[in-house]
């Protein structure tokens, strides 16, 4: 039998970091990702869905037609079961206190221990979970659901803690995390495994690689198989471009070229410029940015890169320059940063450039 662990899709987010029309765009996106595994399950003949929490960003700016969509979609697929606990994001109103139908096929946990049976699969979960409390039949193949972050200890130390070493000895193959957004492996005990599936859809450039979901499969008698399965409509990308030693506009393009060189057309990037540049190299971005434009959905560029200074080079250089480059050196009370931004600032408007970057 096979069945997917899903979670944190953080469905309605607002995502500020994006202009209005592509953060509309983008919901719809994440929207359409929960569709898309379901119709996966279906393709896969998986026999339930568990959702590991925050199906939802937030249970207060949740869109009502993104409520019927989800209900409607669970609906169209009576032959699967979706399993949903509640995370620390959607607080579980949004589906089951809508004023809408709910569909047969769709089962929530309370604050305790809830169990339900699939097919000789017993599927447990608790919004406040107490792991004393827990006690699985160990005959059975037993996949726990949880949200929150796993902590090395035995007991909860934060409401959200999960203390891993509580659950060993229970009888659990499987539990299904959520919180965290990226897929994660642990070791409950020889018996059995846990995972965050992660996000399917990355939403910032703090989520960046491959996202999706996580396939099960049970047998009678065997241990529970799974597997990763990327199944982002986007992935999002921080590159870093070092322009460390760069000192023509050709170097910085076949560095660049290099570093943007496998992307996937579509795909969201972040363009971290890092490095000491030479205080006499002016570096060009407008053809890289040209190409960012072309092949990427969403780009954006990062400058973190400092102005290699050596004292040395300048201790008998008298013209303006050098006595600028002193005077700002000597200057005590500025971080590193505040100083190279002084000198970056001062270096422009001495070479006469016309539009200084600030």
């Amino acid at each position: 039998m096979k069945l997917i662990h899903t979670a944190d899709l953080h469905l309605d987010s607002p995502l500020a970091n994006l202009s209005a029309e592509k953060a509309k765009a983008r919901r719809a996106e994440l929207l359409n990702t929960f569709r898309r595994i379901v119709e996966f399950a279906n393709e896969e003949d998986a026999r339930a869905i568990l959702i590991a929490g925050d199906l939802f960003d937030s249970s207060k700016q949740i869109r009502r037609r993104t409520i019927k969509t989800i209900l409607e979609t669970i609906a169209l697929y009576p032959n699967i079961q979706f399993y949903y606990l509640a995370g620390n994001h959607d607080g579980g109103a949004g589906l089951f206190d809508c004023g809408e139908v709910i569909p047969q096929n769709l089962f929530s946990f309370s604050e305790k221990w809830t169990s339900y049976d699939l097919d000789g699969v017993t599927i447990t979960a608790a919004k406040k979970p107490v792991p004393e409390e827990l006690n699985p039949d160990p005959q059975n193949t037993n996949i726990v659901l949880l949200h929150g972050k796993i902590v090395d200890a035995f007991s909860a130390l934060g409401e959200e803690d999960i203390p891993l070493r509580a659950y060993a000895g229970k009888g659990i193959d499987y539990l299904a995390l959520g919180h965290y957004h990226s897929f994660t492996e642990y070791r409950v005990d020889d018996r059995g495994f846990a995972c965050y599936s992660g996000t399917p859809e990355g939403r910032g450039f703090d989520e960046c690689g491959k996202k999706g979901f996580v396939l099960l499969e049970t047998a009678p008698g065997e241990r529970i198989k799974y597997r990763f399965v990327p199944f982002s409509t986007r992935t999002l990308h921080e590159i870093k471009l070092d322009l460390s030693g760069c000192t023509t506009q050709t170097g910085l393009e076949d560095r660049a070229n290099e570093v943007l060189r496998g992307i996937p057309d579509g795909d969201m990037v972040k363009l971290t410029i890092c490095g000491e540049l030479d205080p006499d190299f002016e570096p060009d971005y407008h053809r890289i940015e040209r190409y960012l434009a072309d092949h990427s959905w969403f780009w954006k560029r990062k400058d973190e890169s400092m102005l290699l200074i050596r004292s040395e080079d300048y201790q008998n250089d008298h013209s303006l320059k050098g006595e600028f480059i002193r005077l700002v050196q000597a200057e005590g009370s500025l971080s590193p940063a505040e100083r190279d931004i002084i000198m970056r600032t001062g270096l422009q408007a001495l070479y006469g450039r016309k539009e200084i970057e600030l």
